[in-house]
Order: C-alpha cells, then structure tokens, then sequence
C-alpha cells in the first residue's frame, strides 16, 4: 500500500504512474511522440498474487484436500484489507489445513492448473483487465 508514492485506489496509481511516465519521456526528449504514450499500458495487482489464488478457490480446495474452508475472505478478492492481505489468507488457510505455504512452489502448483478464465471473472479490478488486454493482441 502507498510505495513509490501516495495513492489509495487503482486510478490514483495508475496517474502516478503515468506522470513517473511522462516525465521520463520528457527527459528523453519524447514528450511529444504520443505513440508511446499509446503502448504504454499499466496493470497491476492491488496485493501479491495470493489474490489470485484466492479466486481459484475450486483449484485451492483440491490442492489442500478440502471440500469447504473454515476461513473465508471477501469477494470480490481483490478488495482485501491491507492489514489481512491475501498472503496472509492464504497462509492461515493452508495453516487450517495442517500445511505451511510455500509460496513458490503452492502458488505454481495451485495457478497453473486453475482455469484462467474463472480467476480473470472473479477480478474484474485488476487482473480482468489484463487478461482481456493479451487477449485481444
């Protein structure tokens, strides 16, 4: 929340971004070639990608062996509490299980086998956005 400068909601981000943009294009001396401007597209995920783990619960569930969680988070994923981010859902969640997270190899493992389509549904903030964008390449 809040790095690289203050901003509270995706559209906040995104214009600091495209004014850190604007002013590197400046310094280049290409403030006036508008086609990069065009092609430059910002997307980001408001938390870590746990969110996205979150919204492939079906996929989650099997992982862990489950049929339902104790635990349960807000919908759409992508409007998690700062102070109880996905990661930390994630974790606990695998923790009622009798598991430790290890992000690297459960996030692969749970992600690369959950249908895309279904997560891209479930976050239509940020990540929807980006999957239609390389869709539509």
């Amino acid at each position: 929340k809040n790095k690289g400068f203050p901003h509270e909601t995706f559209a906040e981000l995104e214009r600091g971004i495209m004014e850190r943009f604007s002013r590197a294009m400046e310094a280049k001396g290409l403030a006036d070639d508008s086609r990069f401007r065009e092609r430059f597209k910002v997307f980001c995920f408001q938390h870590d990608l746990e969110v996205l783990i979150l919204a492939a619960e079906e996929r989650l569930k099997q992982y862990l062996g489950v049929k339902s969680f104790k635990i349960s988070w807000q919908t759409p994923v992508e409007e998690q509490n700062h102070d109880l981010p996905p990661k930390r859902i994630v974790e606990r969640l695998f923790e009622s299980c009798g598991k430790k997270y290890k992000e690297v190899r459960d996030a692969t493992s749970i992600l690369q086998e959950a249908d895309y389509q279904q997560i891209s549904d479930r976050c239509p903030q940020s990540f929807k956005p980006y999957v239609e964008f390389i869709e539509n390449l």
